[in-house]
């Protein structure tokens, strides 16, 4: 989409991790697991853009008429891109969308699993950035511009029950939560004490920095990861479990072009072995048991491509 909407581009404000808590000042709302994306409105349309400020309107087509649902245009929204199967939030359903490149399966895929765009903020309203203005403002903005609509929804919150709230939602099987504070401003690009996640596994948004091949009837053996520790890029470990033959073959497909001579971060010969180096630009998500004494993962699996993030947003834990 060429872009015509007056609101310049915005980079999304990022959580610290955090437990559990309780306070007054804080909001609790669940940590969806989708894409963030930012939705930038007009009279003349929707333009979502992922974190990494990728233009991934066309991906959802059926979020394109978001603009119509919401008063005060021209209007910046903050939120969350999910697909729902089964009443929960379903990445791998998401995933299987964000992997189509296809017009025709794109229509059809946003008929059969339709994507919701979640908004928990807003930035902009009637093109003036509301940004200075306090969280809890900014909630009575957002629940006062959107009109509602078959895709587009306003989260729920709850006020200064973070632990009881927590607790329900990892009882429904959901990813997480987050806590922002209620007089917070909007830090574009910052990560900022004001937001915290609660998440309830042990996940992590990791770069390829090298792929082995598969044996038998796999293509992909496994991919090697790395992330920032210290301002450094650190190898974090490999990740050889949770590929479909579906996500093997894309993968395969989006690595080759990435191929380089070199590691782009130390690995001891042992690990190094049979691996095809890439450039650190594709991020994928991936759940694991705990770290090890060296700061690998330990037991990781593999959860999908993140192409709403960049190499800079992936830290080692």
């Amino acid at each position: 989409m060429d872009r015509r909407n007056p609101i310049p581009l915005v980079e999304p404000m990022l959580a610290v991790r955090s437990e559990p808590f309780d306070n007054p000042e804080f909001l609790f709302e669940v940590k969806w697991d989708g894409y963030r994306a930012l939705a930038y409105l007009d009279s003349g349309g929707t333009e979502l853009r992922s974190r990494n400020r990728q233009d991934i309107t066309g991906s959802f087509p059926e979020l394109g008429g978001l603009h119509l649902s919401v008063k005060h245009l021209p209007a910046l929204l903050d939120g969350e891109v999910v697909v729902f199967s089964g009443g929960r939030p379903s990445f791998g359903s998401l995933q299987a969308r964000g992997r189509l490149s296809d017009p025709l399966k794109i229509k059809r895929a946003a008929v059969r699993t339709p994507a919701l765009y979640l908004a928990f903020d807003i930035l902009y309203v009637s093109g003036r950035p509301v940004i200075g203005e306090p969280l809890k403002r900014r909630k009575e903005i957002l629940a006062a511009s959107v009109q509602g609509g078959a895709f587009l929804v306003v989260a729920d919150f709850v006020t200064g029950s973070g632990i009881l709230f927590a607790r329900a939602a990892r009882d429904r099987g959901l990813e997480g939560v987050m806590a922002k504070a209620l007089n917070s401003p909007y830090l574009p690009g910052k990560r900022s004490h004001y937001w915290k996640k609660i998440r309830f596994t042990n996940g992590v948004d990791l770069a390829v920095c090298g792929y082995r091949p598969g044996k038998g009837g796999r293509k992909l053996g496994a991919l090697l990861l790395c992330g920032f520790r210290n301002g450094d890029l650190v190898y974090c470990g490999k990740v050889g479990t949770g590929f479909s033959r579906e996500a093997e073959d894309d993968l395969i497909r989006r690595l080759q072009p990435l191929r380089t001579g070199r590691p782009p971060a130390a690995v001891s010969r042992q690990e190094a072995g049979g691996v095809i180096w890439v450039r650190p630009h594709l991020v994928c998500a991936v759940e694991y048991l705990e770290k090890t004494a060296g700061g690998f993962l330990r037991h990781p699996i593999f959860k999908g491509l993140r192409l709403d993030k960049g190499l800079e947003e992936c830290e080692a834990p």
